[in-house]
């Protein structure tokens, strides 16, 4: 799968970050607003499944929406550069809300669609910090399938983006992929995943992924124990970026127990890239069996897994170029 990634150096190339981090919004009131008025409680009359349009919000949580899209964070200016963006909404504790932007004055029911897709194989406590969700058609000569990032100085508020047109076509390689970036969410969490406070990798006494530290009994963490010994540590950069494309390649040819050269690039992207073929089944070399078993440890990640198979989601083949 080499459709996806993690892009929160192409927003901080752009100006994206430095946008939001000026914005007095964000350091003042977003961080405690964001956590205190609302979004931290259940939205009345919300699907299971997250699946619906905009349950009744109370009034604090209705002007937070409000004030947020004033302050520019449903603005598709500072995606389009993958693509022409078709529709955002706000997420409200794993929630769409209806759309913040449309192109077309309507809703694109390709990104309602994904969004259903995904919600409907996840426990909700996984996905609820996505905070907005956006559809792009891709430009010509962008090829990634999907991205998160996340729009705040504090790390909580995370931008899921998918391109629809893309999914449309190849709607197994969209689930594979969306699982795949939900894992840049839900194992970055800043206090339950990460602390983000931790801005110096010299200060991290356990793994620092250019964002924070991971803290103990994070699944990171975990994966990073028993998969990435120290000789493979060694080789990524230490600015919390990933191994370079050529010698994540030998380093998958020679050690093999790799999805593909993508996965070698850092931890995290082994992490996303297994995850996904873990919850649909994916038949994969016994050199990956270990990291199967992995996730069969936690009983979150049984139940997306039992819940994609129950749905007739099992075996996707998917575009893994698996090492050796």
């Amino acid at each position: 799968m080499a459709d996806e990634e993690f892009v929160d150096d192409e927003f901080d190339d752009e100006g994206f970050d430095d946008e939001f981090e000026d914005d007095a919004f964000v350091d003042d009131e977003f961080d405690d607003e964001f956590d205190d008025e609302g979004f931290d409680d259940e939205p009345a009359d919300a699907a299971d499944d997250g699946s619906a349009l905009g349950g009744e919000l109370d009034a604090d949580t209705a002007a937070l929406l409000e004030e947020l899209q004033a302050n520019g964070f449903c603005d598709p200016a500072d995606i389009e550069n993958d693509g022409s963006v078709t529709s955002m909404h706000f997420v409200v504790q794993g929630d769409l809300q209806p759309a913040c932007y449309t192109d077309a004055g309507g809703d694109d029911q390709r990104l309602i669609d994904a969004w259903n897709t995904l919600t409907s194989v996840t426990p909700r406590d996984l996905y609820d910090d996505v905070s907005l969700l956006a559809g792009y058609e891709s430009c010509d000569g962008c090829d990634t399938l999907a991205f998160v990032t996340t729009l705040d100085e504090a790390s909580s508020f995370f931008l899921m983006a998918v391109d629809v047109a893309a999914g449309e076509s190849d709607p197994d390689e969209l689930r594979l992929t969306m699982l795949h970036e939900l894992t840049h969410v839900f194992a970055q969490i800043p206090d339950d995943q990460l602390d983000v406070s931790v801005t110096d990798p010299a200060d991290c006494p356990t793994y620092w992924n250019g964002n924070g530290c991971f803290v103990d009994g994070a699944y990171m963490l975990a994966w990073i124990d028993q998969f990435w010994p120290a000789d493979l540590l060694d080789q990524l950069p230490g600015d919390g970026g990933g191994i370079d494309d050529d010698t994540a390649y030998g380093i998958c040819e020679v050690e093999g127990g790799f999805t593909g050269s993508y996965a070698a690039t850092s931890p995290e992207e082994d992490f996303a890239e297994s995850f996904s073929a873990y919850v649909f089944s994916v038949d994969v070399p016994a050199d990956l069996d270990a990291k199967m078993s992995f996730f069969d440890g936690y009983s979150e990640f049984r139940e997306i897994r039992d819940a994609a198979s129950a749905g007739g989601m099992a075996g996707i083949t998917g575009s893994f170029d698996y090492c050796r």
